[in-house]
């Protein structure tokens, strides 16, 4: 007879497996039998470029990560019903609680693997030198490959939130001065506030869209008291209904071009900013506007190398998601024109 974990036992080891995952190479390597090995000193230089580009990168800012500890599982998503919910909680002597479960109707979300590998040709170290110092080549393809995933996910994430969001209709024509930004950015502070009882305390743009803010003639009659040297996020953080909400801005380009076409560069967010909730520590259950869910890492975290037709070492990093709107009511989005 086949015993069957119960769902608090299987929680707790899920719970085990993710932290356990993220401390441990050795606990990484039993759950990938791949012939790529961990190296230790390859990623420890990955994960100090990945803190530098990070700051450039949005993605994790708008969908932040759920580590789940499984690939597949049910999580909440926070609409109309149920952001107004109301429960009769008062009960008689020896009733039962009212109990908030997942409905029926609540999605799943199904992490997808993904991964980059690059290759160091051996007669590429020879170029560098038979007794020279070989690493500041390693670093360079490191470089190369920690910026291409972080530029990717970026891209992806992007896709997923602008395809699952529309944009607010009648508002965001700022190329007229007429139109007030901070007066329209405070609406939708506002809405979401109506809609969903917390007050946004996010806000990401691209590159273009702050420079328009900036430059904008309703949002430069509010600089009094502020530097003549310019408007910070936190001046014009302070022209709004939120003076404590967060201001990101992205600067990362991509190559719209296909290959083989002259480059043509373009942002990756795009003349559009969004104003949303999100939770600093987010999980399953929680009404944050996006969520990337992955099943142990959080995006680029370690580098694994292995060899190729003895002619090679690929470096290579892989990561696992599942990118979701969560709660739309909890996020507004203004294309700007």
């Amino acid at each position: 007879m086949k015993s069957k974990l119960s769902p608090a036992f299987a929680a707790s080891l899920a719970l085990f497996a993710a932290v356990a995952w993220k401390s441990d190479p050795t606990v990484r390597l039993l759950f990938n039998n791949s012939p790529a090995a961990f190296n230790s000193t390859l990623t420890t230089y990955a994960q100090g470029y990945s803190t530098d580009i990070a700051a450039q990168s949005t993605a994790s800012f708008i969908a932040p990560w759920v580590v789940t500890g499984r690939a597949s599982g049910q999580f909440k998503r926070y609409d109309e019903k149920a952001s107004f919910a109301v429960y009769k909680t008062d009960r008689g002597i020896g009733e039962g609680r009212q109990r908030i479960v997942f409905g029926a109707d609540d999605p799943f979300f199904n992490c997808r693997p993904h991964g980059l590998e690059i290759p160091t040709d051996d007669f590429e170290k020879e170029q560098a030198g038979v007794t020279g110092d070989r690493f500041p080549l390693m670093q360079a393809k490191i470089r190369t490959l920690v910026a291409a995933a972080y530029r990717s996910r970026e891209y992806n994430v992007w896709a997923r939130i602008k395809a699952a969001k529309a944009a607010t209709g009648g508002i965001g024509t700022w190329s007229n001065a007429s139109n007030d930004p901070v007066k329209e950015i405070n609406g939708e502070i506002q809405g979401i506030a109506n809609d969903t009882g917390m007050l946004p305390n996010r806000i990401v743009m691209s590159l273009s869209a702050w420079a328009t803010v900036l430059d904008h003639p309703k949002v430069l009659t509010r600089r009094s008291g502020v530097s003549q040297d310019g408007v910070s996020y936190s001046d014009f953080a302070r022209m709004l209904l939120n003076p404590q909400i967060q201001i990101k801005v992205g600067m990362i380009p991509y190559d719209t071009a296909a290959r083989g076409l002259p480059t043509s560069k373009a942002n990756i967010i795009g003349a559009e900013v969004f104003i949303f909730y999100a939770q600093d520590q987010p999980d399953t259950l929680d009404p944050s506007f996006a969520k990337s869910f992955s099943t142990f890492g959080r995006g680029v975290d370690e580098v694994k190398t292995y060899r190729e037709k003895e002619l090679m070492e690929i470096a290579a990093v892989d990561w696992s998601e599942d990118v979701q709107v969560v709660s739309p009511l909890a996020g507004r989005r203004i294309t700007i024109g």
